[in-house]
């Protein structure tokens, strides 16, 4: 059977791909549209988009068609051509319904590419049906079916595809890429179903009613037609699409006004420039107020603000400064606010904004402070004790009258415009005022700092100041802190500590005198029998240079020897031998002994200077432990753990003598007391030193009552003791802790438990500066 032979126009073809991209990229914006719209309008659209999207289908198929060229004349059977286009039309409705629901599962898209393809499929052979020529056309099965195959997959491609595309934010080349596959895609079911066709001659003329002959100009006519209508629908998208996001803008925007004008913690209020009603307000506004809105949007503005003319309120609106006014509330009480007017339109009339401040409670504070800084200058100028403010640098910003005084001035002007530096001209000991720099700006503040420092003729005095450092914006702007001369209490506590150092002395001086008496005994005895066994060596000796005498003159007489041998017989020589060598060494001990307890006497009550010096404290309290060895050798075993490798420590050796003596005797009365039940037994103290990392500490441990909860927070205030009337003043361990704590910057504490003793704690620093260490008095 004879085929008639075809070609094609690859101009036309290429044109027929083209359309479909241009349909495709079409479709995935109009989705969008369909998506984002509701009720009439996403009918409209999605009509539209069906229309536009099915023309350009159709119109790519007939260009498809034109393209097929045949050496014979076709015609067109106008109704078919129709029918085609209403096919592609419902076809790419349905692609566009199921592409746009909001739930698109799988079935959704089997379903939906199942009915496009097969109208795309009906769409492509109802147009092949429209031919009229002189030849009979017949299909291949095979391909006829995988056509049909094509057109169902690629539908459900392309509706995947659509999904995708407007199921995330993308960008024109990304949907460009899209529709290009799209395009690509479409017509490869079209030219597999043309080459499913094959047409044989006949001789029987075709039928051409309702027939026309498709014309390049009507060729021409239909692409343009076609793209016109997918340039609209593209443009009316777009422009669709600018409308909804500025109206989407607006409405956000009014809504963000609205938000703000509403959550706004300052009151707002809008009223209207020709009547001055009130038409909005705030919470913040109604709150203020005391109002109900219905009750604020009744009034004029002139109500809340009765001293304000229209005049006044006509410039503030000109001139947008803030302004400070009396405004009335409801119950009528006044509140002083600050506004700032702002002209707007409300509802297409001319208004103004009105944003409100209420001062009144700043404006009460600032008054407070102003009474407050009143008060702090009446404060700082007439103190009796001294007051200063000074930069970091040292240069005194500003003191009051009596620590000018303090310091010899005449006035606080004179003193502040004569000194250039405080810390480095005033502090006898530099690095003093240098610690004072470095404790105010590390710890922020510095209590009862002691120190001595030169008047203005040149005198020295003792001063204790407590300061604290002010900042700004994160950054010590400023010292300022309070001043007193202490000098006659610095005098007084020296007194008071000499005297229970004198008193110390006097309680240990029987039991020194104990301790000398003994071994000065026994010394004397030993002297004593030394003397008459001297005497009676004597006279053996002098028998011994006679029979020397004698034998040298050969003059050596029985008698002679007699006489010898009775007086060594007589001063019994071996016992001499014995024991005078035995009484040499008791005599030696004692001697040693007695220089022991003289010297450590001597370095324990050797009076104390008023500079620290390099002190070695095992030795200073192995001393304290000999001139205190009656008071506790009775009641306890003392032992001690010293640890060689401890540094000399910056202290005042006398003072801190006194703090150990005081702890030892304490310990002792504390065992004493435990053994009055038993008095054979004996207790233990232990007196421990160690190296730390920047202190040095010793403990002095016993084995006595320990301290009872109701008195451990007041073992070191002065006059308080627990211990029976007549033994003790109180003012031991308050000594102890000014002297460890205000003199040598160190910390003191103890760690007790009732009946099981008490450890009492003490830290020196080892570079005699300040101490970050336990809190005072802390206890256990």
């Amino acid at each position: 059977m004879v085929t008639i032979p075809s070609t094609y126009d690859f101009r036309l073809v290429a044109l027929s791909v083209a359309i479909a991209i241009l349909a495709s990229y079409v479709a995935l914006d109009l989705t969008q549209r369909i998506v984002v719209t509701r009720g009439r309008a996403r009918l409209t659209w999605l009509a539209g988009g069906a229309f536009a999207m099915g023309s350009g289908v159709w119109s790519m198929h007939y260009v498809g068609m034109l393209a097929y060229q045949l050496p014979v004349k076709v015609y067109y059977h106008i109704p078919t051509v129709i029918l085609s286009l209403v096919a592609a039309v419902l076809a790419c409705g349905i692609a566009l319904y199921v592409a746009s629901r909001e739930q698109m599962t799988m079935s959704d898209v089997f379903v939906g590419s199942l009915l496009m393809g097969t109208g795309i499929a009906t769409m492509h052979y109802t147009g092949m049906a429209a031919m009229r020529l002189a030849a009979m056309h017949h299909y291949n099965r095979v391909l006829w079916l995988i056509s049909v195959f094509l057109a169902v997959v690629i539908a459900g491609a392309g509706m995947l595809l659509i999904r995708f595309s407007r199921g995330h934010d993308r960008n024109w080349q990304t949907k460009f890429a899209i529709a290009l596959a799209m395009g690509l895609a479409i017509p490869v079911m079209h030219y597999t179903g043309m080459a499913a066709a094959t047409f044989m001659p006949t001789a029987d003329l075709p039928d051409l009613s309702n027939a026309i002959d498709i014309s390049n100009l009507a060729n021409g006519t239909i692409v343009c037609v076609t793209l016109v209508i997918l340039g609209f629908s593209l443009l009316t998208s777009l422009v669709d699409r600018r409308l909804a996001e500025n109206a989407s803008q607006l409405a956000l925007s009014k809504e963000r006004y609205s938000h703000l004008f509403e959550s706004s913690p300052l009151p707002k209020l809008v009223f209207d420039l020709t009547t001055f009603r009130i038409v909005a307000a705030n919470h913040a506004a109604l709150a203020t107020y005391g109002t109900t809105s219905d009750e604020l949007l009744s009034m004029t503005i002139r109500a809340l603000q009765p001293l304000w003319s229209t005049e006044d309120l006509l410039a503030a609106l000109q001139t947008h400064d803030t302004k400070e006014i009396v405004h009335v509330r409801r119950d009528g009480t006044a509140i002083v606010t600050e506004v700032r007017l702002n002209q707007i339109v409300w509802d297409g009339n001319p208004a103004a904004l009105m944003m409100v401040n209420d001062v009144s409670e700043r404006k009460i504070a600032e008054a407070a402070l102003l009474d407050a800084e009143r008060n702090y200058r009446e404060i700082f100028d007439e103190a009796s004790f001294g007051m200063f403010q000074s930069t970091p640098r040292g240069r005194l910003l500003r003191v009051n009258l009596a620590m000018a005084s303090m310091f010899g001035y005449n006035s606080p002007e004179e003193m502040t415009s004569s000194i250039d530096n405080f810390f480095a001209q005033q502090f006898v000991e530099s690095k003093r005022g240098d610690e004072f720099k470095v404790l105010v700006e590390t710890r922020g503040s510095v209590q009862n700092f002691e120190c001595e420092v030169r008047r203005r003729d040149g005198s020295k005095i003792w001063m204790t100041s407590s300061a604290r450092s002010v900042r700004r914006n994160g950054i010590v702007a400023l010292y300022e802190g309070v001043t007193e001369d202490i000098s006659e209490r610095n005098h007084l506590r020296e007194q008071l500590l000499q005297a229970q150092k004198l008193e110390s002395v006097g309680q240990l001086a029987a039991g020194i005198a104990h301790e000398i008496n003994t071994p000065t005994q026994y010394i004397g005895d030993n002297v004593r029998f030394l003397k008459d066994s001297f005497g009676e060596l004597k006279t053996v000796l002098t028998g011994y240079q006679r029979l020397l005498t004698a034998a040298e003159e050969n003059s050596l007489a029985p008698e002679t020897v007699q006489e010898v041998a009775t007086a060594v017989q007589k001063a019994d020589t071996p016992y001499l031998l014995e024991e005078i060598p035995k009484a040499i060494d008791q005599t030696l001990e004692g001697v040693s002994r007695v220089a022991t307890l003289v010297s450590a006497m001597k370095e324990f009550s050797h009076p104390g200077t008023k500079e620290k010096t390099s002190v070695n404290l095992n030795r200073a309290i192995e001393s304290t432990i000999t001139v205190s060895r009656n008071e506790w050798k009775y009641v306890a075993d003392l032992e001690t753990d010293f640890d060689a490798s401890l540094p000399n420590v910056p202290c005042l050796p006398n003072e801190f003598n006194q703090v150990i003596l005081n702890l030892i005797v304490n310990a002792a009365h504390a065992i004493a007391d435990v053994n009055r039940a038993n008095s054979s037994a004996k207790g233990k103290i232990s007196v421990q030193t160690r190296g730390c990392e920047n202190c040095v500490e010793i403990r002095v441990q016993d084995t006595g009552t320990g301290i009872p909860q109701e008195a451990r927070s007041r073992v070191f205030d002065p006059f308080f003791t627990t211990k029976e009337v007549g033994k003790g003043t109180g003012q031991g361990l308050a000594i102890a802790r000014s002297v460890i704590v205000d003199k040598h910057k160190g910390s003191i504490h103890f760690e007790t438990e009732a009946g099981r003793g008490t450890t009492f704690i003490i830290r020196l620093p080892k570079d005699g500066m300040s101490l970050t260490s336990p809190a005072i008095g802390a206890h256990a």
